[in-house]
């Protein structure tokens, strides 16, 4: 079949067009902020499945359920650290002069650690909950964010967090 000018004319309309609409889709997607390296001096707060406080968190508890039960968190639940620019107010923790990381984990008023911490070296890098903690199957705790190597000027960061069974 030969080219005509009319068909020439449609395939370069159809490629213009096709030009014009990726920038426009790549320019509507949401912007993602790349990690940022954890340092010193630096302020900070911890979200738990995206909330920085009255967060849930949910777990398996298959029954009988008991006021000590534990089970595992649901996947696909996250944590993340965020800095900062300051002005800030008291409310969020602060790496002190020689933090380069920040550890996070539950603390209950009957748990001495029992899970080993999320490791934070990088701002704004979503990690998820492991699905291998031991957590309570109700109630409410506090998500610690902590940063190391600790200073006299260090501060952590809470989230209090609820835990609700989806097996019930």
């Amino acid at each position: 079949m030969r080219s005509t000018p009319l068909r020439r004319l449609a395939v370069a309309a159809t490629f213009a067009l096709g030009a014009a609409v990726i920038p426009a889709a790549t320019a509507s997607a949401s912007a993602v902020q790349d990690p940022i390296p954890i340092g010193p001096n630096t302020y900070f707060y911890g979200l738990v499945n995206g909330k920085s406080s009255n967060a849930v968190v949910y777990v398996v508890c298959p029954g009988p359920i008991g006021p000590n039960s534990t089970g595992h968190p649901v996947d696909s639940q996250s944590v993340e650290v965020r800095s900062v620019v300051p002005p800030v107010i008291n409310a969020y923790g602060y790496t002190g002069s020689d933090g380069k990381q920040i550890d996070a984990g539950f603390t209950t008023s009957s748990s001495s650690r029992i899970n080993p911490p999320i490791v934070f070296t990088s701002f704004f890098a979503p990690t998820k909950i492991p699905t291998t903690w031991l957590l309570p199957c109700g109630g409410s705790a506090s998500m610690a964010f902590v940063p190391l190597a600790t200073s006299s000027t260090a501060r952590d960061f809470k989230v209090t967090v609820t835990f609700v069974n989806i097996a019930v």
